[in-house]
Protein backbone atom coordinates (compact mmCIF):
# COMPACT_ATOMS: atom_id res chain seq x y z
CA UNK A 1 0.00 0.00 0.00
CA UNK A 2 2.65 2.35 0.60
CA UNK A 3 5.76 3.30 -1.04
CA UNK A 4 8.44 3.54 1.40
CA UNK A 5 8.41 3.41 5.55
CA UNK A 6 10.27 6.56 6.94
CA UNK A 7 11.46 6.93 10.77
CA UNK A 8 11.40 10.21 11.84
CA UNK A 9 13.59 11.41 14.55
CA UNK A 10 11.20 13.34 17.59
CA UNK A 11 10.89 16.46 15.24
CA UNK A 12 7.84 17.97 17.08
CA UNK A 13 9.03 21.49 18.30
CA UNK A 14 11.73 21.29 16.52
CA UNK A 15 12.35 23.37 12.37
CA UNK A 16 15.27 21.56 11.51
CA UNK A 17 16.73 22.48 8.42
CA UNK A 18 17.29 19.40 6.43
CA UNK A 19 15.10 17.38 4.01
CA UNK A 20 13.95 14.05 3.65
CA UNK A 21 14.78 12.91 0.37
CA UNK A 22 12.59 10.00 -0.68
CA UNK A 23 13.37 7.45 -3.49
CA UNK A 24 17.00 8.62 -3.57
CA UNK A 25 17.68 5.73 -1.21
CA UNK A 26 18.25 8.32 1.64
CA UNK A 27 16.12 9.44 4.66
CA UNK A 28 16.94 12.56 7.40
CA UNK A 29 15.48 13.77 9.75
CA UNK A 30 14.39 16.89 9.12
CA UNK A 31 10.95 19.57 8.25
CA UNK A 32 10.45 19.15 4.86
CA UNK A 33 9.55 16.32 3.68
CA UNK A 34 10.01 15.96 -0.32
CA UNK A 35 8.18 12.84 -2.30
CA UNK A 36 9.55 12.56 -5.69
CA UNK A 37 6.96 11.36 -7.71
CA UNK A 38 3.71 12.32 -8.52
CA UNK A 39 1.59 9.10 -8.87
CA UNK A 40 -1.13 8.09 -11.16
CA UNK A 41 -2.32 4.64 -8.85
CA UNK A 42 -5.77 5.34 -8.17
CA UNK A 43 -5.95 3.06 -4.66
CA UNK A 44 -6.54 5.35 -1.49
CA UNK A 45 -3.01 6.26 -0.07
CA UNK A 46 -1.46 4.52 -2.84
CA UNK A 47 2.35 5.25 -3.50
CA UNK A 48 2.60 7.51 -0.66
CA UNK A 49 5.03 8.08 2.01
CA UNK A 50 4.44 6.60 5.40
CA UNK A 51 5.60 9.25 8.05
CA UNK A 52 5.62 7.52 12.12
CA UNK A 53 4.70 11.18 13.87
CA UNK A 54 4.47 11.89 17.54
CA UNK A 55 2.55 14.79 19.70
CA UNK A 56 4.34 15.49 22.95
CA UNK A 57 2.38 17.89 25.46
CA UNK A 58 4.58 19.32 28.29
CA UNK A 59 1.69 19.49 31.82
CA UNK A 60 -0.90 21.09 30.49
CA UNK A 61 1.07 22.51 27.44
CA UNK A 62 -0.05 21.36 23.87
CA UNK A 63 1.88 20.61 21.47
CA UNK A 64 1.58 20.17 17.29
CA UNK A 65 3.51 17.84 15.16
CA UNK A 66 4.96 20.27 12.37
CA UNK A 67 6.02 19.83 9.15
CA UNK A 68 6.50 21.13 5.22
CA UNK A 69 5.07 18.96 2.17
CA UNK A 70 5.90 19.39 -1.18
CA UNK A 71 3.65 20.16 -3.84
CA UNK A 72 3.52 21.60 -7.42
CA UNK A 73 0.94 23.75 -9.10
CA UNK A 74 -2.40 21.69 -9.74
CA UNK A 75 -1.55 18.17 -8.27
CA UNK A 76 -3.75 16.17 -5.95
CA UNK A 77 -2.33 16.24 -2.06
CA UNK A 78 -3.66 14.08 0.14
CA UNK A 79 -2.39 14.06 3.98
CA UNK A 80 -4.48 11.92 5.72
CA UNK A 81 -3.27 10.62 9.55
CA UNK A 82 -4.11 7.01 9.00
CA UNK A 83 -3.23 5.68 12.48
CA UNK A 84 -3.63 7.53 16.22
CA UNK A 85 -2.68 5.15 18.90
CA UNK A 86 -6.12 3.24 19.23
CA UNK A 87 -9.43 4.49 17.45
CA UNK A 88 -11.62 6.96 19.72
CA UNK A 89 -8.48 7.92 22.27
CA UNK A 90 -7.12 11.11 20.52
CA UNK A 91 -9.19 13.05 18.43
CA UNK A 92 -6.94 15.15 15.81
CA UNK A 93 -6.83 18.21 13.41
CA UNK A 94 -4.85 18.88 10.42
CA UNK A 95 -4.22 22.48 9.28
CA UNK A 96 -2.54 22.67 5.78
CA UNK A 97 -1.46 26.19 5.09
CA UNK A 98 -0.43 26.94 0.70
CA UNK A 99 2.75 29.03 -0.11
CA UNK A 100 -0.06 31.77 -1.17
CA UNK A 101 -2.02 31.53 2.24
CA UNK A 102 -4.72 29.17 1.33
CA UNK A 103 -6.01 27.44 4.75
CA UNK A 104 -7.36 23.85 4.33
CA UNK A 105 -8.37 22.30 7.79
CA UNK A 106 -9.81 18.98 8.96
CA UNK A 107 -11.63 17.20 11.85
CA UNK A 108 -12.57 13.97 11.85
CA UNK A 109 -12.94 13.45 7.96
CA UNK A 110 -12.50 9.76 8.87
CA UNK A 111 -8.51 9.48 7.83
CA UNK A 112 -6.86 5.94 7.89
CA UNK A 113 -11.43 4.57 8.10
CA UNK A 114 -11.00 6.08 11.81
CA UNK A 115 -13.99 8.50 12.25
CA UNK A 116 -11.84 10.46 14.24
CA UNK A 117 -9.14 10.95 12.02
CA UNK A 118 -8.20 14.10 9.79
CA UNK A 119 -7.55 13.87 5.89
CA UNK A 120 -6.69 16.83 3.77
CA UNK A 121 -7.38 16.41 0.17
CA UNK A 122 -5.70 19.31 -1.70
CA UNK A 123 -7.57 18.87 -5.40
CA UNK A 124 -5.60 21.01 -6.87
CA UNK A 125 -2.70 22.67 -5.37
CA UNK A 126 -2.06 26.41 -5.80
CA UNK A 127 1.40 26.71 -5.64
CA UNK A 128 4.76 25.33 -6.40
CA UNK A 129 6.39 24.72 -2.96
CA UNK A 130 6.00 24.20 0.63
CA UNK A 131 2.86 23.18 2.20
CA UNK A 132 2.89 24.21 6.01
CA UNK A 133 1.38 21.57 7.42
CA UNK A 134 0.12 21.01 11.50
CA UNK A 135 -1.50 18.31 13.29
CA UNK A 136 -2.81 18.57 16.80
CA UNK A 137 -6.00 17.57 19.03
CA UNK A 138 -8.37 19.87 17.92
CA UNK A 139 -9.26 21.77 20.85
CA UNK A 140 -6.05 22.85 21.00
CA UNK A 141 -5.85 20.16 24.88
CA UNK A 142 -2.27 18.95 25.96
CA UNK A 143 -2.17 15.00 24.39
CA UNK A 144 0.86 12.71 23.75
CA UNK A 145 0.30 10.54 20.82
CA UNK A 146 2.29 9.01 18.44
CA UNK A 147 0.73 8.14 14.99
CA UNK A 148 0.68 8.11 11.67
CA UNK A 149 0.57 10.56 8.43
CA UNK A 150 0.26 9.58 4.92
CA UNK A 151 1.55 11.92 2.16
CA UNK A 152 0.82 11.60 -1.48
CA UNK A 153 1.07 13.63 -4.88
CA UNK A 154 -0.92 12.64 -7.30
CA UNK A 155 -1.77 13.85 -10.88
CA UNK A 156 -5.26 16.08 -11.58
CA UNK A 157 -8.34 14.37 -10.83
CA UNK A 158 -6.96 11.34 -9.19
CA UNK A 159 -9.19 9.67 -6.75
CA UNK A 160 -7.47 10.47 -3.64
CA UNK A 161 -8.78 13.86 -3.86
CA UNK A 162 -12.52 12.81 -4.13
CA UNK A 163 -14.45 15.26 -1.79
CA UNK A 164 -11.34 17.68 -1.75
CA UNK A 165 -11.54 19.56 1.18
CA UNK A 166 -12.92 23.40 1.16
CA UNK A 167 -10.32 26.14 1.76
CA UNK A 168 -10.90 28.01 4.76
CA UNK A 169 -9.73 31.08 3.57
CA UNK A 170 -7.26 32.26 1.32
CA UNK A 171 -5.02 35.38 0.33
CA UNK A 172 -6.42 37.32 -2.61
CA UNK A 173 -4.63 40.56 -3.98
CA UNK A 174 -3.54 42.53 -1.35
CA UNK A 175 -5.77 45.39 -0.73
CA UNK A 176 -4.47 48.55 -1.05
CA UNK A 177 -4.91 50.53 2.29
CA UNK A 178 -5.02 54.76 1.35
CA UNK A 179 -4.40 57.10 3.06
CA UNK A 180 -6.59 58.15 6.07
CA UNK A 181 -8.65 61.15 5.73
CA UNK A 182 -7.58 64.44 6.73
CA UNK A 183 -10.47 66.33 8.07
CA UNK A 184 -10.25 69.57 6.59
CA UNK A 185 -11.65 72.67 7.77
CA UNK A 186 -14.90 74.01 6.39
CA UNK A 187 -14.84 77.53 5.71
CA UNK A 188 -16.01 80.22 8.11
CA UNK A 189 -20.19 80.52 7.56
CA UNK A 190 -20.60 84.27 6.18
CA UNK A 191 -24.01 83.95 7.80
CA UNK A 192 -22.69 82.43 10.89
CA UNK A 193 -23.37 85.19 13.91
CA UNK A 194 -20.26 87.50 14.60
CA UNK A 195 -18.83 87.09 10.88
Amino acid sequence: MFRSPITLAAISGLAAATTIVCGSGKALAGYEIYDDSVSTCTGINCSSLRIPATLFGFGASAASWQGSFFAAPGECVRIDVISPIAAGTVDLETVTVAPNGTVYRNDDGGGGGRALNPVVKIASAPNNGWYTVRIGQYAGTAVNANFVVAYGRYNAGNPNCAGATTPVSATSSPTKLTEPRVPTQAAPDPNAPGS
